[in-house]
């Protein structure tokens, strides 16, 4: 009897492939396995078992998987699941997901490796390039990549395929493993001499080699006998020494070694025992979600900001480790992470882990295996959108963090999922609960809670009493026709800076454009310097001395002659975070002066370095883009100023001032979190606009009622659900053309609103050019049934030649 499997495979395909297996191998074959296969005409891949089965393929005759990898699932059945509706509902390929899900460590490729033919061959006719390759495999095998250094030539290929048609070399294909465990080395006295005598007559003979008589007083001074395994790298460390003394000790058969693989530990926080109090309104809150709990699965929990929503959490998660229960903590930004995993591993020490991006491939597999062991570590992940995805095995609780921010949202590459939404789908599936968080929630969050879909919790004053912060507007406008400013900065804001300052207390500076300026323009003609790959402006980055797109990474030097005009008269216009920067440093010399943005958080441990010398006081001022605005608590900031709050209302997008509403309350929320109330200085050349009066009365409400009435108007959500089609092609009629065909298409068989095929805010990014059709979908349609007649159409569209070179991006739920 023959057996197969169906697998997934990470790439771009949407079907499942058969394989056959052998019958010794089946019985050790289970779902969620990892298996070598062999695909297209020389690659293998790294394949997720989806089903076992008997039946083999109707239309090709199936391959055999080369190997199994793993002797029990790494994913589990619920998160198959969860793949697939992912899949399913926002219109991506299941080997996407499947790549997105998993860490890449565990997606081994295969590698050609070029090794020569054995027989005796007659090297008289080989050219010097191929006389090079064949003389330096005499020694080993090569890669390409090896190859071609070798030989100091691009491309090889063409060589490599003559002299294999010639029977002098012998191509292969090997697994390459990418993950590398930490390797810890310890070290201790042999064991024939730990004893007192032997150990004496060791110190004697060692008396000649002081380096290393040192190095073995210290490791026989808290180990006596010498019994106990050491950790090399501290006794190295304390000694002053190198590896070559254990080396030499090792020769002389006086140390013996071992070695241990070790987790990463990525933070190390040590538990305190601290424990806050809950206030009186916390501990209602407390009580109130646990009870809704019994009843809804999802609840939102709307506390304002400084009222303590995290220590609530805390209490949370206490009730679930009691049953055991894993938790999953999500976070919108990386930025955010330190300061939380602080907090719950003083309260839960090593219980607590940490998953995201910025980690390397080998710590974020080692999360992944102790998650799917469900050990008493990692019972508490700390996690950004992709966390979503670990492999867990008795979950228990989501906590989803401000849950109205769009930095859950994966926009590229496919799949382009909500991480919320998403997060509540796989609470669904586990029978888990799900708490949403924040002191602005979304409207749709904000709708299901009114329509009694979510539980409903509020919290409506901060910890301690303390007064939400006094906001003062500063009209622009009449700052400038009155003088009333310096550089950016009205008197209103340097006087509250500078009394803030003698207050010996800190202030953060919120502009939400980094760079130094947004545009570099010549005076004498109007030329701006753009990118060449995308239709925007590039921004000037002084520190650099470059101009740089935020959009394709493109950059080259800052140009001083206009390449319209000649002339050299170029001058700066709009600001970025580096500008506000250089103008604090001169209005307040001394001072410390930090800045967060993209452009100074590049590396690893960058937001923690900041966020912990903020903390420290070593910098009195915070400059920030929106990473200053997302949760961050600062027990001594007592200043909050908004250099332009105009900037956030001015997008052709339906969210702009829902956005523009939560990010300013969220940034005026930094201020006066404990003991006094804080300030909140908001310029803007809008003073009446009902964002901003919303802002300065804390006015959540007259937002909500405003934007659902609007949307209700316009047809948007909640009231409908959106799916954006994007086209893209190097060539602007091809895409124009490509757009209308599919319009068409779309539109005989969708009777409800398409908009569109219309140009994005963006034409032209990467060299790409860009088109979009907006699919509104009314309660009265199945969204099954559209996504069915969507993939019909995509497919069609696929069949034509022309359009092939075109491509095409679904994001559903878009914004």
């Amino acid at each position: 009897m023959e057996y197969f499997i169906e697998v997934i495979i990470p790439l771009s395909l949407d079907t499942k492939y058969t394989y056959s297996v052998d019958p010794n191998q089946i019985k050790e074959i289970s779902k969620g396995m990892r298996v070598v296969v062999p695909f297209g005409k020389s690659k293998s891949y790294t394949a997720i078992v989806y089903k076992l089965n008997s039946d083999a393929p109707a239309n090709y005759i199936a391959k055999e998987i080369d190997c199994v990898l793993d002797t029990k699932p790494i994913v589990p059945e619920i998160q198959i699941k969860f793949w697939e509706w992912i899949s399913e509902y926002y219109q991506a390929s299941i080997g996407d997901v499947y790549r997105t899900a998993i860490p890449s460590a565990f997606l081994l490729e295969s590698q050609m490796e070029i090794s020569k033919n054995n027989f005796p061959k007659d090297i008289s006719s080989l050219s010097d390039d191929e006389f090079l390759i064949y003389e330096a495999l005499n020694i080993s095998n090569l890669t390409v990549k090896e190859i071609s250094e070798i030989v100091q030539k691009k491309h090889v290929l063409k060589i490599l395929k003559d002299m294999l048609s010639k029977d002098y070399i012998e191509i292969d294909y090997k697994i390459k493993e990418k993950f590398k465990p930490k390797i810890k080395r310890q070290i201790r006295l042999s064991k024939t001499l730990q004893s007192k005598d032997k150990i004496n007559v060791l110190l004697n003979d060692l008396a000649k080699a002081p380096k290393q008589l040192n190095f073995i007083n210290l490791l026989l001074k808290e180990n006596p006998n010498g019994k106990k395994w050491e950790e090399s790298v501290p006794l190295i460390s304390r000694t002053n020494s190198d590896s070559s003394i254990i080396r030499r000790l090792l020769n002389k058969k006086i140390l013996e070694e071992n070695f241990e693989v070790e987790n990463r530990k990525i933070y190390d926080f040590k538990i305190t025992s601290e424990k806050k109090s809950l206030s009186a309104s916390q501990d209602i809150a407390l009580k109130k979600i646990k009870e809704d709990f019994l009843k809804k699965e999802v609840i939102l929990f709307h506390g304002v900001t400084g009222s303590g929503k995290t220590e609530v959490y805390i209490n949370l998660i206490e009730s679930e480790l009691k049953r055991n229960k894993q938790i999953l903590y999500l976070l919108p930004e990386i930025s955010l992470t330190p300061q939380m995993v602080k907090r719950l591993q003083e309260k839960f020490g090593d219980k607590v882990a940490v998953y995201h991006s910025k980690f390397s491939i080998h710590e974020r597999k080692e999360i992944w295996d102790q998650v799917l062991i469900n050990g008493s570590l990692s019972k508490i992940i700390i996690g950004t959108r992709s966390s979503i995805f670990l492999p867990f095995q008795d979950l228990g609780l989501i906590i989803i963090d401000e849950e109205h921010e769009y930095s859950y949202k994966q926009f590229d590459p496919s799949p382009r999922y909500n991480a919320r939404d998403s997060a509540i789908m796989l609470a669904n599936l586990y029978s888990s609960k799900v708490l949403l968080g924040s002191a602005t929630p979304s409207i749709e969050s904000y709708t299901n809670a009114i329509k009694s879909k979510y539980g409903l919790v509020t919290l409506n004053e901060r910890y301690g009493g303390v007064e939400l912060p006094e906001i003062k507007i500063v009209d622009l406008k009449e700052a400038y026709e009155k003088s009333l400013m310096k550089g950016f900065f009205s008197h209103t804001m340097l006087h509250e800076i500078s009394k803030t300052l003698n207050a010996g207390k800190q202030i953060i500076l919120f502009q939400n454009r980094r760079g130094y300026s947004p545009i570099l323009e010549c005076i004498a003609c109007g030329y701006t310097p753009c990118c060449d790959q995308c239709d925007v402006t590039l921004t000037y980055h002084q520190f650099s001395n470059n101009l740089k797109c935020h959009y394709c990474g493109y950059q080259k030097r800052v140009i001083k002659i206009c390449a319209s005009c000649g002339m050299a008269n170029f001058q700066t216009k709009g600001i970025g975070t580096q500008q506000v920067q250089e103008q604090i440093e001169k209005l307040f010399p001394g001072i410390g002066v930090s800045r967060m943005d993209w452009d100074s958080t590049r590396g690893k441990w960058d937001f923690d370095k900041l966020i912990n010398s903020f903390s420290k006081q070593e910098a009195k001022i915070l400059i920030g883009t929106q990473m200053v605005v997302k949760g961050l608590d600062f027990n001594n900031v007592h200043l909050v100023g908004v250099l332009n709050a105009d900037q956030l209302f001015n997008f052709p997008d339906f969210r702009s001032n829902e956005r523009a509403f939560q990010m300013l309350c969220q940034v005026s929320g930094r201020s006066g979190r404990k003991n006094e109330r804080g300030k909140v200085i908001i310029q803007t050349y809008q003073k009446a606009h009902h964002v901003i009066k919303a802002v300065s009365e804390n006015d959540y409400d007259s937002i909500f009622k405003n934007e659902l009435n609007d949307r209700e108007i316009f047809n948007y959500p909640p009231y409908i659900k959106l799916i954006k089609i994007i086209l893209k092609n190097k060539s602007i009629e091809t895409v124009k053309n490509a757009s209308d065909w599919l319009y068409n298409v779309l539109k005989h068989y969708f009777s409800g609103k398409i908009l569109g095929p219309s140009h994005p805010y963006i034409v032209r990014v990467k060299n790409y050019y860009h088109m979009q059709i907006l699919i509104k979908i009314e309660k009265k349609f199945s969204r099954k049934k559209t996504r069915q007649i969507l993939k019909k159409s995509l497919e069609s569209f696929h069949s034509i030649s022309k359009y092939r070179n075109t491509r095409v991006n679904i994001d559903v739920d878009p914004y």
